[in-house]
C-alpha cells in the first residue's frame, strides 16, 4: 500500500507522534521484560509484547506443539488475568491491564499518524487549487519553452535548416536526409524531391515512382520526405539544405506490415486495408507513401494491383494527391503498364561501386549480396545468381535445373566404374582413364526400352545385378 508521507518540520504534533512511534520498539522490549518477571521463569524467555495497528498492544506466547496449548495463559499472575484475543498456528495473543493502559496512553498511534498526514495533504491540495489557473499557465509556458529549446538544440546538433511553409500545394526539398538513418551509417547521400498536388500540378509531377536494388535506400527516401513534411508542420527545422513545404492535411502510408495473432488477417490483407484507407482519405492536400505494395501475393497479381493503385491516384485530377512510390515489379515499366506522362516522374537509386572493396558489406548491394550479408550460404547465393541470369535471358529454368553438376557427373562415372570392375570405392581414382570413360559414356547411351524388347529372359529384369552384367557385356 502506497501513501503520502509528510516531511518533518511541517506539523509539530505529527513530528511528536512519529517520534513516539519510532520509540515503540524500546518500549515494547522494556514492557516484555517487566511482564516476564511476573511469570514463571521458564516461560519468560518466550514472551513478547507487540503492537498491531487497529488492535493495539498484545502479549504473545508460543503454543506447545505436543499439547497444542499455550505454554502459559496468565494464571497465577495475581491480577485480572490475561484475556485471549486471537491465535495463530504458532502463537496466542492476550491482553491484560498493562496492555490496556498502553492502549489508553498511546491509542492506535499508527492510524492517528496516517489520518493526520492525510489531513495535511488535503489542506495542501485545497491551498494549491486556489492558484490553479496561474499554475496551469506557468506549466504550459514551461512546456512550450522546453519544447522550443529541444527543437533548437536538435537543429544545431544535427544541422537542420528552417523550412518555408507555403499555401501552395508543393513539396520542394533540396538535399533531404533521414534524421535517424544518417546517424547509423558512415556516409549518407542526400536527395532532392519535387512534387505538386491537385490542380496546381498541371504538367508537373505529382507522383514519383522509384525502383532499385535491395538495401539501396528506397524506403529511407520515402520516409525522409514524410518526416520532413511532418517536422515542418510542427514548427521544427528539417534535415535538408532547403525545403518549401505546402500545407498538408494528411500523411497516408503503406510502408510497414504489422501482423498480430489477435486478428485472423494475412500480411497481404493488412496491406490491402492500408491502401484502401489511404485511397478513401486522400485529398489534393495529402501526401501518400506506398512502399512495395503487392509483394505479399502472386507476382502477376501484385504487379497488377500496384499498377491499378498508382493509375487511380494519377487519374484523380483535381483531387490528385502527392505520391511517393517504390516497387520491385519491373514489368510495370518494361511492359508499359504505367505510361509516361508529365504528372509521373520515374526515379532509380544510383549505385556507387567500390571496385577495390573485398568485403560484401562494402560492395554493391543487390539482392544476392543482401542475402549474403544476412548469413545465406554462399553456394545458395551463387546458384540463385545463375538462375536469375538465365531468367533474364529468357532461358528454360526446368532444363537448367535438370542438368547435373560436374561433381554429380564424376560420382555417376565412379558408380559405373565400381559396378563394371567390382572394385571398392577406396580403390577408385577420380581421374578415369580414357577407356573407362568411354565405357561410362556407352553405358549412359544405352536405350533400356530397346534392350528390354530384345531380351526375352524375364529373370534378367528381376535381378538388377544380372541386368547390369547383361548391359555391360553388350556395351
Amino acid at each position: 500500500m502506497h501513501r503520502t508521507v509528510v516531511k518533518p518540520g511541517i506539523d509539530e504534533n505529527l513530528d511528536q507522534m512519529k517520534h513516539t512511534y519510532d520509540g515503540l520498539e524500546d518500549l515494547l522490549k522494556k514492557t516484555s521484560e517487566s511482564i516476564a518477571q511476573t511469570i514463571p521463569r521458564e516461560f519468560g524467555l518466550d514472551l513478547n509484547v507487540i503492537f498491531f495497528p487497529q488492535i493495539g498492544f498484545l502479549i504473545s506466547m508460543p503454543i506447545d506443539p505436543q499439547t497444542g496449548l499455550p505454554n502459559y495463559q496468565g494464571e497465577d499472575t495475581g491480577d485480572e488475568g490475561w484475556h485471549r484475543v486471537f491465535s495463530t498456528v504458532l502463537r496466542v495473543y492476550y491482553k491484560d491491564y498493562r496492555m490496556r493502559e498502553l492502549d489508553q496512553t498511546f491509542g492506535d498511534i499508527y492510524a492517528i499518524i496516517c489520518d493526520r498526514e492525510i489531513e495535511i495533504i488535503y489542506n495542501l491540495g485545497q491551498e494549491v487549487l486556489q492558484y490553479e489557473d496561474t499554475l496551469t499557465k506557468a506549466s504550459d509556458a514551461c512546456g512550450d519553452l522546453d519544447s522550443l529549446l529541444a527543437l533548437a538544440r536538435g537543429a544545431a546538433m544535427y544541422k537542420l535548416s528552417r523550412p518555408r511553409i507555403t499555401g501552395d500545394n508543393v513539396i520542394d526539398i533540396k538535399g533531404g536526409r533521414h534524421p535517424l538513418q544518417e546517424l547509423t551509417v558512415p556516409t549518407y547521400v542526400a536527395n532532392d524531391t519535387f512534387l505538386l498536388g491537385g490542380e496546381e500540378a498541371g504538367d508537373q509531377p505529382s507522383m514519383l515512382m522509384m525502383t532499385g536494388p535491395n538495401f539501396s535506400g528506397k524506403s529511407v527516401h520515402l520516409k525522409h520526405v514524410a518526416l520532413i513534411v511532418y517536422m515542418a508542420h510542427v514548427g521544427c527545422f528539417v534535415p535538408a539544405d532547403a525545403a518549401t513545404i505546402g500545407l498538408t492535411d494528411k500523411i497516408l502510408t503503406r510502408v510497414a506490415t504489422k501482423e498480430t495473432i489477435t486478428k485472423a488477417q494475412s500480411a497481404f490483407m493488412i496491406d490491402l486495408q492500408q491502401v484502401t484507407k489511404a485511397l478513401s482519405l486522400a485529398t489534393h492536400r495529402s501526401l501518400v507513401i506506398v512502399d512495395e505494395f503487392g509483394k505479399g501475393t502472386d507476382s502477376n497479381d501484385g504487379a497488377g494491383l500496384a499498377c491499378g493503385v498508382f493509375e487511380l491516384l494519377l487519374k484523380s485530377k483535381v483531387k490528385r494527391p502527392k505520391v511517393l512510390g517504390a516497387t520491385h515489379f519491373h514489368e510495370i515499366f518494361e511492359n508499359g503498364f504505367l505510361q509516361p506522362r508529365p504528372s509521373l516522374a520515374f526515379g532509380h537509386m544510383e549505385v556507387r561501386i567500390n571496385m577495390d572493396a573485398e568485403a560484401i558489406e562494402d560492395q554493391i548491394t543487390y539482392l544476392y549480396n543482401c542475402a549474403a550479408i544476412n548469413g545465406i550460404d554462399q553456394a545458395i547465393v551463387e546458384r540463385a545468381d545463375r538462375l536469375g541470369l538465365l531468367t533474364a535471358k529468357g532461358e528454360d529454368l526446368v532444363a537448367a535445373c535438370a542438368e547435373i553438376s560436374k561433381d554429380e557427373e564424376v560420382d555417376l562415372r565412379l558408380a559405373v566404374k565400381q559396378h563394371t570392375w567390382h572394385i571398392k570405392p577406396s580403390e577408385c581414382n577420380t581421374k578415369l582413364n580414357r577407356g573407362q570413360e568411354e565405357t561410362a559414356r556407352a553405358f549412359l547411351a544405352v536405350d533400356l526400352r530397346h534392350y528390354r524388347e530384345t531380351t526375352s529372359d524375364t529373370d534378367v529384369w528381376r535381378d538388377p545385378r544380372i541386368l547390369l552384367e547383361h548391359i555391360m557385356s553388350s556395351v
